[in-house]
């Protein structure tokens, strides 16, 4: 009985360890991306992307989360650089009272966190569009006149699992 206990509980952990170590978004093998005054590290199995943002100054997908119907990647991470003339706040209020007067985006959250050594704003929503919803996580960073607004998307079936991914790029983010 005592082997069959011990059995069962080796195949427990084997299961458990390679499960453990098996990971398709390897965080532990990352790539480093140093572009327009911005260096990030994101998942190995990621690659660089092309943004169709204006202000967009650097972008990274996961490959395998491509949508059929076109080349976009679902689970994707965008910085933006813009020019801001007034505060923080008040630039991201505004930004953000015009987005959430259209119905088909929703507000999750708001609040306050730190990156590095920088205070931020971080604003999650969701966004319906032609009947796909997808999950936002937009986080905002001031330095000097500029702002510089860390956007993480995903479909929100998926946003969760990948916070693991969104949270290692934010913690690499750094301003050159």
């Amino acid at each position: 009985m005592k082997k069959y206990i011990l059995g069962i509980i080796v195949i427990i952990a084997v299961i458990f360890v390679s499960g453990c170590i098996s990971n398709s978004d390897d965080v532990n093998n990352p790539q480093t991306l140093s572009k327009n005054g911005i260096i990030i590290k994101y998942p190995g199995s990621w690659v660089v992307a092309n943004s169709q943002s204006n202000d967009s100054i650097a972008s990274v997908a996961d490959p395998s989360s491509t949508n059929g119907s076109s080349d976009l990647a679902q689970i994707n991470v965008n910085i933006e650089r813009r020019e801001i003339t007034s505060s923080l706040d008040s630039f991201h209020n505004q930004t953000y009272t015009q987005l959430f007067s259209n119905s088909d985006y929703q507000l999750i959250a708001q609040g306050n966190l730190t990156v590095g050594d920088s205070n931020a704003l971080e604003t999650i929503y969701t966004v319906n569009k032609n009947g796909t919803i997808s999950q936002h996580r937009a986080v905002w960073i001031q330095k000097d006149n500029s702002v510089y607004v860390i956007l993480f998307t995903a479909p929100q079936s998926k946003f969760e699992s990948q916070n693991k991914n969104f949270e290692f790029i934010l913690g690499s983010f750094k301003i050159t």
